[in-house]
């Protein structure tokens, strides 16, 4: 992959995460945050955990409990 090519990849990846950011703050409950973002799009904790503005720890546990249902 080509360096032109690599740097539209990382643009789409960004506003990508931009649109995500958006979309979650219209959500309410912390557990449908870390749901989106975790099941459908794919973040890991760490990286769901930055978005939303919590800790990693917080959304291993919201992932145990959506894991028990």
């Amino acid at each position: 992959m080509n360096k032109e090519a690599l740097l539209k990849e990382l643009e789409i990846v960004k506003a990508d995460e931009e649109k995500d950011k958006e979309y979650i703050s219209k959500l309410k409950r912390t557990k449908d945050k870390v749901k989106y973002l975790r099941l459908v799009k794919g973040y890991t904790q760490r990286d769901t955990a930055r978005m939303i503005g919590i800790t990693e720890r917080h959304v291993q546990r919201i992932d145990r409990a959506l894991k028990c249902r």
